[in-house]
């Protein structure tokens, strides 16, 4: 009877699974990509402080989607794509809601708290709110059914992101994209608003997920 009822149980949920494409991620990898190919669009559409202050809103939706380098882009769409493709299957109202609020939010951050910083851009910040997202789902998920080991694993998983902030704040160097050669520099406050999003997200009652 036990068997039975867990072979019910496996295949509703792949049922549920199966099927469900990640299609806001997908194009949202891809409009990063079609706009780095494109040198004269990226500058128009990055964060950059002087022309906001000209009323030129629209960098502060854009600026996630513009990179630096190819190194930047590889690291950040790669993360975006495998995180926002497993959170969309999981929750994908969680998920929209988190970018929805993640992006504008982390501009926003950015000019109340850094108002030195001149120029920003990338999905790095988009990233951390998805991880932070993620992990805050799988916790809960594992509190709920008492699995306390994998709940513990999580939890540091989210301490973690905690450690890169720390890390990037004090040593003023990125954990995967190489800066030692450019003059690109971690915005860490990015980073730690984007998680404060996903986190707070996740932590919400209603959830879609698949267990």
């Amino acid at each position: 009877m036990t068997t039975i009822r867990m072979s019910h149980v496996i295949t509703h949920t792949r049922r549920e699974t199966v099927g469900r494409i990640p299609y806001a991620s997908l194009l949202l990898t891809l409009l990063a990509v079609l706009i780095h190919l494109m040198n004269g669009l990226r500058v128009s559409l990055l964060y950059e402080r002087s022309a906001l202050e000209h009323l030129e809103l629209w960098r502060l939706l854009t600026c996630h989607w513009v990179h630096l380098n190819w190194d930047h882009l590889f690291w950040s769409t790669a993360t975006f794509l495998s995180l926002g493709s497993i959170c969309e299957i999981i929750d994908k109202k969680k998920t929209y809601a988190t970018l929805a609020i993640a992006v504008f939010l982390i501009p926003a951050g950015i000019w109340c708290g850094q108002p030195d910083l001149m120029i920003y851009g990338g999905l790095s910040g988009l990233d951390c709110a998805l991880y932070a997202l993620l992990l805050t789902l799988l916790v809960k998920r594992e509190l709920k059914s008492a699995n306390w080991a994998w709940a513990l694993f999580y939890t540091i998983g989210l301490m973690a992101l905690l450690a890169k902030v720390t890390y990037e704040s004090v040593t003023g160097q990125t954990i995967f994209v190489a800066n030692t050669h450019s003059s690109m520099v971690p915005v860490p406050l990015s980073h730690l608003v984007g998680g404060f999003v996903g986190f707070i997200i996740g932590l919400g009652d209603r959830t879609n997920m698949s267990t």
